[in-house]
């Protein structure tokens, strides 16, 4: 049976690791920093929609991009943020980054911020992949968009993982065809780091199934404390968490 828990792909290194955490964790806190995240991949995807889709967005680039415009938070309207230079060099570094990668693959469709929804052991679970590309041959490039300033590793990434799982899963649904490569990318350019690894379908596989242990946990809610570097970084139990300090983790 699914978990009683809303399993979020961003936060998938931590509950697919510690399966613990899932309660302490209440979901996301949006700040200044999320939410000028989230203005630089609205006009991203606004770029590639124009670039790809043959939209006409300028209006709205304009009142996004002008700097003396206040962006303000659906959620609380007393979080503002406006748009800046380092936003600009990110916005356009992730686009010269999806042109390198279209002009490489020449891919067959592209889908900017697309809504995946996957089944996961016995569970649905909703994302957004920023970006994805699908090749004549039925290959799949996924590419993350990344604006804060802590390094993101693309190797063993469960988020993008995750996203991959969803979208082949998806893509077979709708075409019976079965990628042969499955390339994962983030581009995180505030950082300098963007980096694309290859997976054939074997590896995305051996992943998946290679989590049958956490996802049981979930799943029966019988947790275990799990505590590692990357679990614990953004954990919000992380500060009473007797399990990670008896492991020195820090």
């Amino acid at each position: 049976m699914p978990s009683k828990y809303k399993l979020r792909p961003s936060s998938s290194e931590r509950f697919l690791t510690c399966t613990a955490s899932l309660p302490h964790n209440l979901g996301f806190s949006e700040s200044k920093h999320t939410l000028i995240g989230n203005l630089q991949h609205e006009v991203a995807a606004l770029r590639l929609e124009e670039l790809y889709l043959y939209k006409d967005h300028k209006e709205e680039i304009e009142r996004l991009t002008d700097p003396n415009n206040e962006y303000v938070s659906r959620n609380d309207a007393t979080l503002k943020v406006k748009w800046n230079d380092q936003c600009q060099e990110n916005v356009d570094t992730y686009i010269g980054y999806i042109k390198q990668l279209y002009n490489e693959y020449n891919p067959k469709h592209i889908f900017i911020e697309h809504r995946i929804k996957m089944r996961f052991y016995d569970n649905v679970i909703n994302g957004i992949v920023d970006c994805a590309m699908v090749t004549e041959e039925g290959d799949v490039i996924i590419v993350d968009l990344k604006t804060g300033r802590g390094k993101v590793d693309t190797e063993d990434n469960q988020q993008m993982l995750m996203y991959a799982y969803g979208f082949v899963q998806e893509l077979f649904s709708r075409t019976k065809v079965k990628p042969a490569k499955i390339i994962i990318s983030i581009c995180q350019s505030v950082i300098y780091n963007t980096k694309a690894v290859s997976y054939d379908l074997i590896d995305l596989m051996s992943w998946y199934f290679s989590l049958a242990k956490p996802m049981e946990e979930i799943n029966t809610d019988n947790l275990v404390f799990r505590p590692s570097v990357k679990a614990c970084k953004y954990c919000q139990y992380k500060a009473h968490c007797n399990a990670r300090i008896k492991e020195g983790i820090l």
